[in-house]
């Protein structure tokens, strides 16, 4: 994995805010920490409340600027949803370990449900061409896939209402076998899945994981969950892991 990198704090002057979907957002910030991909940032754009800022991974990184790709699922997000150019942004990060980009070889299969699409770009675009393949899940409407075909990366979309591409789960759609190596990020019955048929293909999986964070940094172990070697922080020792570490159904 990824070694963590310090954490720094900083005040992110807002660049652009791109409405993908009625409730998915892309935030463009300047920034200078950076990150890998896999990485995450705390993020807070309030004084009060929330208590809590929020965890978003790294969309995109350039020299100088920061994408984050977020969903609309609470007050917190509300608030970030209100940003506009020119307004500024608190960002605790680069935070957590990220996918370990040495085993990313061959070719490379990219998983996602939902809002789990929101790593994959920063990761594909470090990738050699043409050596990976996204089969990505949504309810309906498909969103920052156009960004991945920009990069000629080929993609698999799945849509539950089918209104576009396969109608079904991103799972009826993957074939482990076709790959060498398989990341993933989304719902964790859907990451579960992948993982099972990854782990019977005998595939090796990384998974990238979500929780309630309140700290971001391990200190507090509210985002602890079981692997086969104990409890762990998706915070501090993930947000990536390898699927077969991770006890799904516990």
């Amino acid at each position: 994995m990824t070694s963590p990198s310090p954490a720094y704090i900083e005040e992110a002057l807002v660049l652009a805010q791109d409405r993908l979907t009625n409730d998915v957002y892309r935030l463009t910030v300047e920034a200078t920490t950076g990150g890998s991909p896999g990485q995450f940032y705390m993020v807070r754009a309030w004084d009060r409340e929330p208590l809590l800022a929020r965890p978003i991974s790294i969309h995109d990184a350039d020299e100088g600027t920061i994408s984050l790709l977020y969903q609309v699922r609470g007050r917190g997000t509300e608030l970030l949803a209100r940003l506009h150019k020119g307004d500024t942004v608190a960002l605790m990060g680069p935070l957590g370990n990220g996918f370990t980009m040495e085993n990313l070889h061959g070719r490379v299969g990219i998983v996602t449900g939902g809002i789990g699409i929101a790593p994959m770009f920063y990761l594909a675009s470090t990738l050699p061409a043409r050596s990976a393949t996204v089969i990505a899940g949504f309810k309906s409407t498909p969103y920052a896939v156009a960004a991945l075909l920009s990069l000629g990366v080929e993609v698999y979309v799945a849509t539950e209402d089918g209104c576009e591409g396969t109608r079904g789960f991103c799972t009826d759609i993957f074939d482990p076998a076709a790959f060498d190596v398989v990341v993933t990020c989304g719902p964790t019955p859907m990451m579960a899945r992948v993982a099972q048929l990854c782990a019977q293909a005998g595939v090796p999986c990384q998974a990238s994981l979500e929780a309630h964070m309140a700290c971001g940094i391990g200190a507090c172990l509210g985002c602890t969950f079981p692997t086969t070697s104990g409890y762990k922080r998706v915070c501090a020792d993930g947000p990536v892991f390898d699927a077969a570490e991770v006890i799904w159904h516990a």
